[in-house]
């Protein structure tokens, strides 16, 4: 499973995730930093990549009908530290696939 993490993903979890073996895209590192979550989405399902993001906006733009994507990992910054949002994207890589993920939100 391919991973676009958001631009309010921090660093280390980034460099956590790709020292496990998952393929992170950055959108800081891409340089997207400072566009709309329209252009991430869009930008997300160009590269048939998983959303993993803490922020809540992703959430009320996934419920349109509107906005397709190819899924929302969604890591509430409040409720989960960066090791257990680690281990709970590597558990949902491992479980679903990609398509189990299409237009699907999981929430950490």
């Amino acid at each position: 499973m391919r991973i676009y993490a958001d631009e309010n993903i921090e660093r280390p979890l980034i460099e956590g995730l790709r020292r496990r073996g998952a393929e992170v895209i950055s959108a800081v590192e891409a340089g997207y930093a400072g566009k709309p979550d329209t252009f991430h989405i869009k930008k997300a399902s160009e590269m048939k990549a998983v959303i993993l993001t803490r922020d809540a906006d992703f959430l009320r733009m996934a419920n349109s009908s509107k906005v397709q994507h190819n899924g929302i990992i969604f890591a509430h910054s409040k409720n989960i530290s960066i090791g257990q949002c680690i281990r709970g994207v590597e558990l949902i890589a491992a479980i679903l696939t990609d398509e189990d993920m299409e237009n699907h939100i999981e929430f950490l």
